[in-house]
């Protein structure tokens, strides 16, 4: 078996750097800071390095499949294995940004849940025994209660399998084209689409992993908070809090993710759930 590794997607600013730098003192291995842009990451690296830790860079856009596939190249060759992976990769806005709905939902789907999707069909074969793989969403808007009656009955976690998934994701990608997406019992946010179907990725790929010959990967979504970052800035309201909710640093948001992805070998819960604050939540 190779040297042990953690890798963190999305990983040159906000939640995903603050996660390789804890990971290098919590995680004994190697941890890999990814970032699609090559000069950003590097950057990163960098920073981390002036403070005394040693993670190692690549370059790896989660939505190119090429992209993947040279990162599992390099993973295949230099560990033969993964054991914690992070799923941070996510597109941001800023407050105030003007982009068109389309633009977001495209952007928002094929990053933000196909991306992940993609990141985890390749990589989950090299998950080693006891594998911890963790999917990061929003436990405050990513919930099944945000869809209409007739898509809450179609997205049922305890059968829909990743196909279906996939289908639920394109059908709403057709809705918004043409303009009718909210008729049809979407959310009139893009990234709150994502959101959900992320949140139920951990559900779904856990059950297709029943029987796998691998002991003990567990694979969960998990919900940080509201953290002092681009990512939530753009939910503040005028008192400063997200649905009167305070944000944390990304500090403290951090170790709570970072305790998901290094729960002791045998653990068997979590496993397929919706965590927040070290604590399974509802995905209804």
């Amino acid at each position: 078996m190779g040297r042990k590794v953690a890798v963190v997607t999305g990983a040159n600013r906000g939640l995903g750097l603050e996660l390789v730098k804890q990971l290098c003192s919590e995680f004994d291995g190697d941890v890999i800071l990814t970032s699609r842009m090559t000069d950003k990451g590097l950057a990163a690296l960098e920073g981390l390095k002036l403070q005394g830790l040693q993670p190692r860079f690549h370059e790896l856009d989660i939505t190119q499949a090429a992209s993947i596939r040279m990162f599992e190249d390099f993973i295949k060759s230099e560990y033969g294995g993964i054991d914690i992976l992070i799923n941070n990769a996510a597109v941001t806005y800023k407050k105030n940004e003007i982009v068109p709905i389309f633009r977001q939902a495209q952007l928002s789907i094929e990053t933000d849940f196909k991306g992940t999707v993609n990141v985890c069909r390749i990589l989950l074969p090299h998950m080693r025994p006891h594998g911890r793989v963790v999917i990061l969403t929003n436990g405050y808007i990513g919930k099944r209660k945000e869809l209409g009656e007739k898509l809450q009955k179609e997205l049922d976690i305890e059968k829909a399998d990743l196909y279906k998934l996939i289908t639920l994701s394109d059908e709403y990608m057709k809705a918004v084209k043409f303009g009718n997406h909210k008729s049809y019992g979407w959310p009139d946010s893009p990234s709150l689409t994502a959101k959900i179907l992320l949140s139920a990725l951990a559900r779904v790929l856990t059950r297709e992993l029943t029987g796998d010959v691998r002991r003990n990967i567990l694979i969960n979504a998990c919900c940080p908070g509201w953290m002092t970052t681009q990512g939530s800035a753009i939910y503040i309201g005028e008192d400063g809090t997200c649905q009167g909710v305070k944000p944390k640093a990304v500090e403290e948001a951090a170790k709570d993710v970072v305790w998901l992805a290094t729960l002791p070998p045998g653990t068997k819960s979590p496993n397929g759930q919706l965590v927040r604050y070290r604590e399974v939540i509802p995905f209804e």
